[in-house]
């Protein structure tokens, strides 16, 4: 079915137009804690690009010794030329970094399921005595604004007695709710996700997100009836995403807490092609599982073992390779570019960026 078609043709409330500007406006802020972001060295030059791979078999273990004979580059269906490849053991490696962030999202999880998130996860934290196998921080999306560590540390019961401490960021009761009260999450769902990827941009190395949430609404009945401003600030937001998370090096993962069958878990899937054009663009290409799909990340259906789906997601951060292409020239401003990256060996699963928008109006 075409999804621009199942949708309902709903009006969009004027609420919609303030939150264009606002979350327009808060994409382009750092938090005050942060240092202005640095340009990443793959990213100088600005006839190349880089980007992070997960090659693994089917059961999810990493494939090591692949060389870049094995890997063959497709930008917009045309061979890419590969400058630049490397593998990483970020377990060993001291030039090429890993960090994980555990974001915890209280801005869509009602006050019950936060509860079990906040068990599972303290006991994700605990386990080995506490030693974490990589740098980790907290972050937690609030009504009130994104709370978030800015050391991380490989110390587990230091992150639990942090966590632990939040209980005053819980959700506001007596909120809007529906229409009004979607917008607003949306709103402060997407502004905090680009406050955290300009702050991790300032870090070095490559950086792992784990989403613990739903995700924010897709408002997706709003498409069809979207208005040229309103598709235009869509599709700038995803460009600004698109690019900037991958220029920041930073993956999603994203785990969903509610049970299978409580939300349409699969919804989003209607929306991982890649948007080309300004009036193909809509709220609902902005999904945190969208957005994790497309950054090569995972995403976690049903979080009722949540410690174990952590762990299941922080083994990406043990390996990965790294492939440097020439970027072709584009012919047009923000260009959609499509990527598909293939291993020649039986049995792979590659998870890398799945596009990037060229000459982007800077």
């Amino acid at each position: 079915m075409n999804r621009r078609r199942a949708v309902s043709k709903i009006a969009i409330p004027a609420i919609l137009l303030v939150l264009c500007a606002t979350v327009a406006h808060s994409q382009v802020t750092t938090p005050q804690t942060a240092p202005p972001a640095q340009p990443l060295p793959a990213q100088i030059d600005d006839h190349r690009i880089s980007i992070d791979a997960q090659v693994t078999d089917k059961q999810g273990h990493a494939i090591h010794g692949l060389t870049v004979e094995d890997f063959k580059l497709l930008d917009n269906k045309q061979p890419a030329k590969i400058l630049d490849f490397r593998e990483t053991d970020a377990r060993t490696s001291t030039t090429d970094p890993v960090s994980v962030v555990i974001v915890v999202d209280m801005i869509n999880t009602g006050f019950q399921v936060v509860a079990r998130e906040r068990e599972q996860l303290g006991e994700f934290l605990k386990q080995d005595g506490g030693r974490l196998g990589h740098p980790t921080s907290i972050a937690i999306l609030t009504e009130k604004g994104l709370k978030l560590e800015k050391v991380s540390t490989t110390d587990g019961n230091a992150l639990l007695t942090s966590l632990n401490g939040a209980n005053s960021d819980l959700r506001i009761e007596g909120r809007d709710t529906g229409i009004y009260g979607a917008a607003d999450r949306l709103e402060w769902s997407l502004g905090q996700l680009s406050q955290l990827a300009a702050f991790e941009a300032t870090k070095p190395g490559r950086k792992l997100a784990f989403f613990i949430s739903p995700g924010w609404p897709l408002l997706s009945w709003a498409g069809l009836d979207a208005t040229t401003k309103e598709r235009q600030w869509t599709f700038k937001s995803i460009v600004d995403l698109t690019n900037g998370l991958r220029e920041a090096r930073v993956v999603l993962y994203t785990i969903n807490p509610f049970e299978i069958g409580r939300t349409n878990t699969f919804y989003y899937q209607n929306y991982l092609k890649g948007v080309s054009k300004v009036n193909d663009a809509e709220y609902a290409d902005l999904g945190l599982q969208v957005l994790a799909t497309h950054t090569g990340g995972q995403v976690f259906l049903t979080g009722m073992d949540i410690k174990g789906e952590l762990n299941q997601a922080v083994r990406d951060a043990n390996s990965f390779y790294t492939v440097v292409f020439e970027k072709p020239p584009a012919d047009r401003p923000n260009e959609y570019h499509d990527l598909h990256l293939d291993v020649d060996k039986p049995a792979t699963v590659v998870r890398t960026t799945s596009g990037y928008y060229a000459n982007v109006p800077r």
